[in-house]
C-alpha cells in the first residue's frame, strides 16, 4: 500500500508505456480512418492519468499530517504499536493513513468514532507489517455493527446472533462486518489470544490467492509443506478440553489459520512456549516475530490522568489537550 521511489517510477513507466501504445495504435489506424488518430490522441492522456491516479493519491495521503486523535488511539489502545521503534511506528502510521483513505468504514445502528476507525485500520495493518508490498484487493467497506449478529446479518431479537465478524460473500463481496463491542474488546484485553479484527483480516490475507483455505499466498516450499501437513494432522485429531488453542480453530483449515493468527499476535510468548514449532511456522508465514517486538515483558498500560502528558504527543497535559477538544465537540480518544 505504500509508495516508494521505485514503485512510483515503475508506475510512471507503465502509464507512459500504455499511453504511448495508445498513440501508436491511433497512428496505425489513421491510415484506415483519419479520425482514429484524433480520438486516440485525446484518449492517451486519460489513460496515463487513470494508471497514475491511485499512486498519486497515495503520495498525497502519505505526505499528509497524521491526526493527533489517531495517534492518541494507537498509543492508548494498540499494544503492538506502542512497543514498536520509531521507524516501524512511522511505517504503521503510513499504512493506517492509506487504509483509512481507501476503505470506507460505516456504522450500522451505531456511531463510529475516529478511535474505532483507527482500531479497524490497526487490525488490518498488524498482520501485514512483515510484507514489503501488500494490497487488500477487493475490500471496499467495513461495516461496524452495534453487537454480534446472525449469519444473515441481523442483530435485533434474533436467535443465534453470535457472529462477531465476517468477510462478506455474494452480494456483500468486498465488505467486512465487525461487531463494535468485540472489536474494542480485542484491543482492551491484549493477552487473551482473541482479536476479532485481526481474525477477519487474517481471512483476507488467506484470501489473497483467491481461496479462503487456510493456506496464505507466497509460502515457499520450506514453509508450505510443514504448514499443510501440520494443519491436516491437527484437524484430524481429537481435541481435548483445556487446550491452549481455542476450539473454534478446529472448525476448518481457514478458521485454524485465523484463530492461530489472533493467538500469534496477541500472546506470542505463550504460543512460542506452548508450541515452538507452530510459532516458527507462523513466523515464516507472516515474516514477523511479535515475541521479539513485545520483548520479554509487556509493559502495563498506564492510566492517563488529568495532569499526565496527553498520549496524542502534543506535549500538553491531558486536561488541556484532548479534554479541551472534547468540550469543543472535536473527536478524541478516551483515556484508558
Amino acid at each position: 500500500m505504500l509508495v516508494t521511489p521505485e514503485s512510483n517510477r515503475s508506475n510512471q513507466i507503465l502509464a507512459a508505456t500504455v499511453a504511448a501504445i495508445v498513440l501508436l495504435v491511433g497512428g496505425a489506424l489513421a491510415f484506415v480512418w483519419a479520425p482514429w488518430w484524433l480520438l486516440l490522441a485525446a484518449t492517451a492522456p486519460l489513460v496515463y492519468y487513470l494508471l497514475r491516479r491511485r499512486t498519486l493519491r497515495r503520495k498525497q495521503v502519505l505526505a499528509s499530517r497524521f491526526p493527533e486523535v489517531w495517534e492518541a488511539a494507537l498509543v492508548s489502545q494498540v499494544d503492538y504499536f506502542r512497543v514498536l521503534d520509531e521507524p516501524r511506528r512511522e511505517r504503521f502510521r503510513n499504512l493506517v493513513k492509506v487504509f483509512l483513505d481507501e476503505v470506507t468504514i460505516t456504522g450500522i445502528g451505531t456511531e463510529v468514532e475516529e478511535s474505532t476507525r483507527v482500531l479497524v485500520a490497526a487490525s488490518a495493518v498488524i498482520p501485514i507489517m512483515g510484507f514489503e508490498d501488500w494490497e487488500y484487493a477487493g475490500l471496499g467497506e467495513v461495516l461496524i455493527y452495534p453487537s454480534s449478529f446472525s449469519e444473515d446479518y441481523q442483530t435485533d431479537n434474533v436467535e443465534n446472533a453470535n457472529t462477531l465478524g465476517m468477510v462478506g460473500v455474494g452480494h456483500l463481496s468486498g465488505v467486512m462486518i465487525l461487531s463494535k463491542p468485540s472489536l474494542l474488546a480485542g484491543f482492551r484485553n491484549q493477552t487473551d489470544k482473541r482479536n476479532v479484527g485481526i481474525h477477519e483480516f487474517a481471512h483476507l490475507v488467506d484470501k489473497a490467492d483467491g481461496d479462503v483455505d487456510g493456506i496464505p499466498p507466497g509460502l515457499d516450499q520450506a514453509a508450505y509443506q510443514p504448514w499443510v501437513r501440520w494443519v491436516g494432522e491437527e484437524l484430524k485429531r481429537e481435541v481435548r478440553q483445556g487446550e491452549h488453542i481455542d476450539d473454534y480453530a478446529y472448525t476448518n483449515e481457514a478458521e485454524y489459520f485465523a484463530v492461530l493468527s489472533e493467538y500469534f499476535f496477541e500472546a506470542p510468548a505463550l504460543l512460542e512456549q506452548k508450541n515452538p514449532e507452530l510459532y516458527a511456522m507462523l513466523q515464516r508465514i507472516y515474516h514477523q516475530n511479535p515475541k521479539r517486538i513485545f520483548g520479554k515483558r509487556r509493559r502495563r498500560r498506564r492510566r492517563v490522568g488529568r495532569n499526565s502528558p496527553c498520549p496524542c504527543g502534543s506535549g500538553e497535559k491531558y486536561k488541556r489537550c484532548c479534554r479541551r477538544k472534547a468540550m469543543r465537540g472535536m473527536p478524541v480518544a478516551k483515556a484508558a
